[in-house]
């Protein structure tokens, strides 16, 4: 058989990988090398020079690496047919052979001793004489090492080591540089050098050409590793500091007052810190990993929220009604916005603020100021009934005097009927006011305002207040007319309170287009004055709670309530008012849409 390994040094003369050009009885040495061709080149003195020479050879690699040392070893002219015939050279895939002996990704010692002992001895009986050698290359553990399995890889190692001890064979094995590419991999690589007899660097240090080259090739290598220890040692300090900071954040987040949650993009819960929990009563592993809707109690809110965020849109003050774990309701208001990495929707940052004492004193309120215009009514009323009272009680004298005549009698009687039915009348208006009928309905309008002016009759006639109307006919709205009712009532008591000493009272209602929606259609009512005027530094805190003019008066709380329910209802209020003498008098505007539905999520008492 004739062979050719004439094959370039590429280091020259004596090199720290000469070894390679002999095969020794007892070796295990490992390479790492950059470039496959370095490897193979290599491999082809090593495994070509055992065969070339009637030794056997042992080759578990990637199927790579197999097909390119097969090829030249057959251009050296090594027979690998025949060697292969004879049981000399044995090639194996090495993700085959490995997966024949490892245990959920462990390598087993009994298995490796059963698959790769039996290799090595029958390899070893196949050499022409006693003392034949054995070349074996295993690409096994890098395959391990590729795969993160760096322990496993150097359990290997030591399996190898072990079989070292029953069999003689010279064993080289080959790691990727690139494997080891970062400071966490310095362990193991001192590791995997002390199973081996011998290391063999990359090849940029085994081809320089001489012994000086290396020398300053290794000078430089102390200066970079100097260099990087020192980088290590700052990316660590840095490193340390930015999980101080994050901690401190955490921290920060975890046990911030306010209430806190991410929420994936289909609505489970991923984070919530401990003001969240403690607000609904909630362990950590009862609320984070739910579904947020399992938690709220208007399933079409929640829904309506979850849809907005979906589109990024930020919420702000958007209210709901959220299930404790005792079962009570808190009333919360919740600001919201999406955190995205390239434009992927992570989670929602959401912020969860407390206002059930809030909603429940913003009830209160509100039933105070209703009640203290019910007051305020009631002594307007108490007038209108009494009238028709005294002459009622005249009317029954007259007929019981009378009872003899029985159509003098009868005419009385008539007459106290009549005054009867305006009592009712008035009562029924009172009951009007008072009636809180949250369903919306149609109200007319103008209807409206004629009974709210009856009932006031008596107030301006005492008052000299000349009264103006200005109705169109037929006009509209749906919406909640005990709201609607309070509205007007309010904006026409403070009008005839404005003119203490007589004045003209003008009260508008027609048709109209809103002012900043896009022209929505709806009614305008205005109520306007001829009193002092309101004084321009007085006008920008007219809708605040509790701010008045009246004095002893005044609670503070109408115009306020006044704003509250037009928002609630998409209405607007403008107000116009002049204190120049002898032109004074204030005018308030109010547009309402057609349909005056609430909006389930704003809420002008939060």
């Amino acid at each position: 058989m004739s062979t050719n390994l004439n094959l370039p040094h590429p280091h020259g003369g004596i090199a720290p990988g000469a070894y390679l050009e002999k095969v020794q009885a007892h070796a295990h040495g490992v390479q790492f090398y950059g470039d496959d061709a370095y490897l193979l080149d290599g491999l082809t003195r090593f495994v070509g020079g055992a065969l070339g020479a009637g030794d056997s050879s042992i080759v578990i690699a990637t199927k790579a690496h197999c097909d390119g040392l097969s090829k030249r070893l057959q251009g050296c002219g090594i027979d690998l047919i025949l060697a292969t015939q004879q049981g000399r050279f044995i090639a194996l895939d090495a993700g085959e052979t490995l997966a024949k002996f490892t245990v959920d990704g462990w390598p087993d010692g009994e298995l490796f001793h059963q698959v790769v002992g039996g290799l090595v001895a029958q390899c070893r009986l196949s050499g022409r004489t006693n003392q034949s050698k054995l070349a074996a290359f295993g690409e096994m553990v890098a395959l391990l090492w590729a795969e993160g399995k760096a322990e496993a890889a150097i359990r290997l190692e030591q399996l190898w080591n072990e079989l070292a001890r029953v069999h003689s064979f010279h064993l080289h094995c080959a790691y990727p540089i690139s494997y080891f590419r970062d400071e966490r991999h310095a362990e193991l690589l001192e590791k995997v050098c002390a199973e081996h007899s011998h290391v063999i660097p990359e090849e940029t240090y085994t081809t320089l050409p001489g012994e000086d080259e290396r020398l300053r090739a290794i000078a430089l290598l102390q200066q970079k590793a100097r260099a990087l220890a020192n980088e290590v040692a700052e990316r660590k300090k840095a490193q340390y500091e930015l999980q101080l900071r994050e901690a401190e954040l955490t921290d920060f987040l975890e046990n911030a007052i306010v209430g806190m949650h991410w929420v994936a993009a289909d609505g489970t819960i991923l984070w919530a810190n401990k003001a969240e929990l403690a607000l609904l009563g909630y362990e950590r592993e009862e609320y984070v990993g739910h579904h947020i809707a399992e938690f709220h109690l208007n399933q079409e809110v929640i829904a309506d929220i979850l849809q907005r965020l979906s589109h990024h849109e930020e919420l702000h003050g958007a209210e709901s009604a959220l299930r404790c774990k005792d079962g009570s309701i808190r009333n919360v208001r919740i600001h919201s916005n999406v955190f995205s990495q390239n434009d992927k929707f992570i989670h929602t940052r959401c912020f969860t603020v407390d206002i059930t004492e809030q909603k429940e004193l913003g009830k209160s309120l509100i039933l105070s100021e209703k009640l203290a215009s019910v007051g305020r009514l009631a002594a307007t009323i108490a007038h209108e009934i009494n009238n028709p009272l005294e002459a009622i009680t005249n009317l029954l004298f007259l007929a019981k005097r009378d009872i003899a005549d029985r159509s003098k009698a009868e005419r009385h009687l008539e007459l106290a009927r009549h005054e009867l039915e305006r009592v009712s009348h008035i009562s029924r208006q009172t009951l009007g006011f008072c009636r809180d009928n949250s369903s919306p309905s149609e109200i007319e309008i103008c209807k409206m305002l004629d009974e709210l002016l009856f009932m006031y009759r008596r107030k301006l006639e005492v008052r000299k207040i000349r009264m103006e109307k200005r109705f169109e006919d037929g006009v509209k709205i749906t919406g909640s007319e005990s709201e609607i009712r309070q509205i007007f009532s309010n904006l026409i008591a403070n009008a005839i309170d404005a003119m203490p000493s007589g004045g003209r009272l003008v009260v508008k209602a027609a048709a109209s287009r809103e002012w900043n929606n896009a022209g929505m259609p709806g009614v305008r009512v205005t109520i306007a004055d001829t009193g002092a005027g309101i004084p321009s530094e007085n006008r920008k805190n007219l809708f605040n709670a509790f701010y008045t003019t009246k004095k002893d008066v005044g609670t503070g709380l109408g115009l306020w309530l006044v704003n509250g329910m037009l928002s609630k209802n998409k209405g607007a209020i403008h107000v116009r008012s002049k204190v120049t003498a002898g032109a004074s008098g204030t005018a308030f505007s109010v547009f309402l849409p057609y349909n005056t539905k609430t909006d389930r999520l704003e809420n002008f008492t939060s």
